[in-house]
């Protein structure tokens, strides 16, 4: 009879270390898918942003409406156009944000000039704002045709596109408008480079070039809709593909490289001291790159 009260006391006893081995696998996996939900959807985009082997995201700057225009003053403060608010939102060296300006109908481009003054195109308004460093507006130039994009060119005069009417345009410091391209392809970005070459995205399709004789050709059509933004690093040129959520570089042969993927609505591009700064409207944010 004990004989027979120990096999039952065995076999009752295996069962239980069984039971409790299973639950503890239970647990573990519990635990697990725990663990790897447990990434916010900003850690899970910007891992995402990281799948390139040669950029590094090392910031985001978050909070803006529809980022369309980047720039940063000589005092290391990042500006960015708000499109859907109207307004320019100011960032610090410390991080501090502050409304720079507003009253605006649909701010896009922005460009500082010698004198430190903020230039901003209003694509709705067809005008261009000076804004001085204390914040005061007033209208530099009227009359243009949606203005996207701008910058200076080498003799400090603002170079637009207009969007619309397919030109790009130059201003005098006087505000005096004068023609120096036609029959683009919906232009929205531009920029000059040391040989005073001009290069333009086009919205409809393509990158083109302006030599400095006024010949326009087009050098890469890899683009599946290029945006506003456009930057030169040295001889490097680097384009916003909206359409594809990248930042491509062109090529000196003109092939092309996508150096930054997997941003939503990528808008809004900026090259400052090696440092990336890529606008995305899908996420109101500002993703800063530097290379690895």
């Amino acid at each position: 009879m004990r004989k027979l009260f120990y096999i039952i006391y065995i076999i009752l006893l295996s069962s239980i270390l069984i039971s409790c081995s299973n639950k503890k696998d239970s647990n573990e996996s519990i635990i697990k898918v725990s663990a790897s939900s447990s990434l916010t959807n900003s850690e899970i985009k910007d891992s995402q942003k990281e799948r390139d082997d040669n950029m590094k995201l090392v910031k985001t700057y978050n909070n803006f409406h529809s980022p369309t225009g980047i720039a940063i003053d000589n005092e290391g403060s990042l500006y960015v156009s708000n499109w859907s608010t109207g307004s320019v939102t100011k960032v610090d060296k410390d991080g501090n944000y502050s409304t720079f300006a507003d009253g605006m109908n649909a701010p896009a481009g922005l460009a500082f000039d010698a004198e430190k003054n903020l230039y901003v195109s209003d694509y709705s308004s067809d005008v261009i704002y000076r804004i001085s460093k204390d914040g005061q507006k007033n209208i530099f130039a009227k009359g243009l045709h949606t203005p996207t994009g701008i910058s200076f060119n080498h003799e400090g005069e603002l170079l637009v596109t207009n969007r619309s009417s397919n030109e790009i345009v130059r201003i005098d410091k006087s505000g005096e408008i004068k023609t120096i391209a036609k029959g683009l392809k919906t232009p929205v970005g531009v920029m000059e480079d040391n040989n005073y070459n001009i290069f333009v995205t086009n919205y409809s399709g393509g990158i083109s070039k302006i030599s400095s004789d006024g010949n326009v050709s087009t050098i890469s059509s890899d683009f599946k809709t290029p945006g506003v933004g456009i930057s030169i690093n040295g001889n490097e040129l680097f384009a916003v593909d909206n359409g594809a959520g990248c930042v491509r570089k062109i090529n000196a042969d003109n092939s092309t490289e996508t150096v930054i993927d997997n941003i939503g609505g990528c808008v809004a591009l900026l090259i400052h001291n090696d440092t990336i700064y890529v606008g995305s409207w899908s996420d109101g944010a500002v993703y800063v790159y530097v290379k690895k």
